[in-house]
């Protein structure tokens, strides 16, 4: 029997991702259609998710601008996959917002913004693509390091990217028997342009991240995409299901000071 391409998992696939006009997001795109798939990418940024598919290639993807809140975007862009690609196979939810402060100065109104994008916008639009996907699916939930361990004035961004976990493994248990797949990626610290925005701003010591990283360094989002790619993949990760999958050089791990 011939060996099997790592690639072939994801031949065909259509796949939306969420937020992908840059960062992860864009570096998952661009690993899907390298793999032989087809991405559509719903982002606010309009032109960033046109740049991101128009990269990679006519026919290879389709993108879409509006918030992940907006059903009608939703809607909008599962409509174009299917009229493009006759429907859609998997999932991404990788847009994310966050706010940080003590919990003491957070506004209620501050609370719903995280909350409705990190975690309300992922149950709806996991509802909406689950209900297409007629022959079974995959289901990629982005959650964080900070959604399995809380951080000091990062309570909206921790309480919601938890709450992706538990709902990814609702998502396990009850849509199994649809054929549908569902798994959360947890990154740490990854470097990009919002990770050294956060921590120019002093949001964090990026030394001392890289110091407590028993690894030593950063993550790329490339390293993060090929987590994806491999819970996306109908082969190689066929029984797996309801795993968090940490992407974060043994940060979580470390526990001693």
């Amino acid at each position: 029997m011939p060996k099997r391409r790592i690639a072939d998992g994801l031949s065909g696939r259509r796949v939306l991702i969420t937020g992908a006009g840059a960062g992860i997001g864009a570096a998952t795109a661009c690993a899907i259609v390298a793999a032989g798939g087809r991405v559509a990418i719903l982002d606010r940024d309009g032109k960033a998710a046109k740049a991101t598919a128009t990269a990679l290639g006519k026919g290879k993807a389709l993108h879409v601008a509006g918030d992940v809140t907006d059903m009608e975007a939703v809607g909008r862009v599962l409509a174009a996959m299917e009229r493009a690609w006759g429907g859609i196979d998997d999932l991404v939810n990788n847009a994310g917002t966050w706010d940080h402060d003590p919990l003491l100065d957070l506004t209620m109104e501050r609370w719903r913004r995280v909350l409705e994008v990190n975690l309300m916008a992922p149950i709806a639009i996991s509802a909406a693509a689950a209900r297409r996907m007629a022959r079974g699916g995959s289901i990629v939930n982005v959650s964080s390091v900070l959604g399995q361990v809380a951080g000091p004035e990062r309570g909206p961004y921790c309480v919601s990217k938890a709450a992706l976990i538990m709902l990814t493994k609702m998502q396990a248990i009850e849509w199994a028997a649809r054929g549908i797949r569902a798994n959360a990626i947890a990154p740490g610290y990854i470097a990009g342009t919002a990770t050294d925005k956060l921590a120019a701003g002093g949001g964090f010591d990026a030394a001392a991240v890289c110091r407590r990283t028993p690894m030593g360094r950063y993550g790329s989002e490339d390293e993060v995409a090929a987590g994806i790619c491999f819970l996306l993949d109908p082969v190689r990760a066929a029984y797996v299901t309801g795993h968090v999958l940490e992407v974060n050089g043994g940060w979580t791990a470390y526990g001693f000071v």
